[in-house]
């Protein structure tokens, strides 16, 4: 497994496939609020239902561990601080912002603000990784990457305001998403991936669900569709997490972390497939934006280093 890993191609098909799992959230997550019968201003259900998705994410990450792991685990090799450290600001910190600042911010704000991802993830490894390089190339292909997800999302007439509840939860979650891309190339890749995702989705998940039983109010239907999507939901978690935390183990996060920009384009794909949505030109621009920034960064050094 790990050659493979180590292979560049190899890595890039892998974490294309978990920004298309990640995106495929997108519809899934409305369609299960619909189906749960859950209120828009619910944000306890919301962080509830996080809660439940996480949980199964860690029940299924452990089955990868117990089938598909083929490392020896070695108590005295755990890195326990960061085992324990990273659910509760990847998965409980993150999430509490994010549910709270999407329930209080215009769909287009939130795809804007999370799509400045990647923009973190250079200066963070930048920051904490000194042997991360900026280049010329990374730039070109954040700065054309990202504008193709302002492409997208944007429509004419969108305000820009920022309030804490709202913009600021959402860009705090982006920059904590950021961080936590670092930290697991920083102290993940010495780490056994399988364990690390099985640990922070289940201890992350204690909180969410704690919190989100308290807050919430609307009543929950649960019915075989809600509960086929709770579990496709779980799955997405702990495939894209566990594919993503063994590609950052091999390769650089300021690199790969621009595949993240995906993530709103395969959304936008699968709402326009399952969801009816409407395709338009703004989208096409959009998604060719983010291919010729992908293909900027993987150029070979060409334009040089800043």
């Amino acid at each position: 497994m790990e050659r493979f890993f180590k292979n560049k191609t190899f890595a890039i098909v892998l974490s294309l496939f978990a920004m298309l799992l990640w995106g495929s959230a997108i519809p899934l997550i409305k369609s299960t609020y619909i189906t749960l019968n859950i209120q828009m201003d619910d944000t306890g259900a919301k962080i509830l239902i996080a809660g439940i998705r996480f949980f199964l994410a860690g029940l299924i990450a452990f089955f990868y561990l117990t089938t598909l792991n083929k490392e020896k685990i070695i108590l005295k090799d755990i890195n326990f601080k960061f085992i324990l450290f990273l659910p509760f600001i990847q998965i409980t910190v993150q999430y509490i912002f994010y549910y709270i600042g999407v329930s209080n911010t215009a769909g287009v704000k939130s795809a804007i603000l999370q799509a400045s991802n990647a923009f973190f993830v250079v200066i963070i490894s930048r920051v904490l990784m000194k042997e991360e390089k900026i280049t010329l190339n990374k730039v070109l292909a954040l700065v054309i990457g990202t504008l193709g997800i302002v492409i997208v999302n944007s429509k004419q007439g969108s305000s820009f305001s920022m309030t804490l509840r709202g913009e600021g939860a959402v860009l705090i979650a982006t920059i904590v998403n950021a961080l936590c891309t670092v930290l697991v190339r920083k102290h993940g890749r010495s780490q056994n991936p399988f364990l690390l995702n099985t640990v922070q989705f289940i201890l992350g998940s204690i909180p969410l669900l704690i919190i989100g039983y308290v807050m919430h109010y609307s009543p929950l239907i649960f019915n075989v569709s809600a509960i086929l999507m709770l579990v496709y939901g779980g799955f997405i978690s702990a495939t894209s997490f566990t594919i993503w935390t063994i590609v950052l183990r091999y390769h650089s996060s300021g690199e790969f972390g621009i595949y993240k920009l995906f993530v709103p384009i395969f959304g936008s794909l699968l709402s326009i497939i399952i969801l009816g949505e409407e395709f338009t030109l703004r989208l096409l621009i959009g998604m060719v934006f983010v291919i010729v920034g992908s293909y900027i960064l993987n150029m070979k050094k060409k334009l040089g280093k800043t």
